[in-house]
């Protein structure tokens, strides 16, 4: 039971310590000192995957071909692509300790066919950069 629960508690933190999370910057109102003017800071909201951080695992842990990955141990990526203002998604790359992990990391993201919902700054959509790390522990 402990095990369980130290697992658990595992699994949990390293989702919250790896998951993109929704940035959301609030607008306040900024004086310069120089000329005295006043002017309103701007409000950034990051781009957002159609259901969300938790579909987007669902999708690549579906695709995603653990076969293609050859010995053990554990292999680490981190997928970098841009979310252009229409909500697709382009600039895909992946690094990372495994250059079949990565290979297979970047198939699996070409296959979203599934638009974003675009990061906005003052309410227009804006090009914005998202980042997926991933592990996966072969024995």
């Amino acid at each position: 039971m402990m095990k369980k629960t130290l697992l658990l508690i595992l699994l949990l933190g390293l989702q919250l310590a790896f998951s993109q999370t929704l940035q959301k910057e609030e607008s306040q109102i900024q004086t310069d000192s120089a000329s005295g003017i006043q002017k309103l800071s701007d409000t950034m909201v990051s781009a957002e995957f159609p259901g969300g951080l938790s579909a987007l695992r669902n999708h690549i842990g579906n695709e995603f071909k653990t076969s293609n990955l050859k010995g053990t141990g554990i292999f680490k990526s981190v997928t970098k692509f841009l979310i252009l203002p229409d909500g697709s998604m382009s600039a895909i790359s992946t690094t990372g300790n495994s250059p079949a992990m990565n290979q297979e990391m970047t198939r699996v993201m070409r296959t979203i066919k599934k638009k974003w919902k675009p990061a906005t700054r003052n309410g227009q959509p804006v090009e914005s950069t998202f980042r997926m790390p991933m592990t996966i522990s072969m024995d």
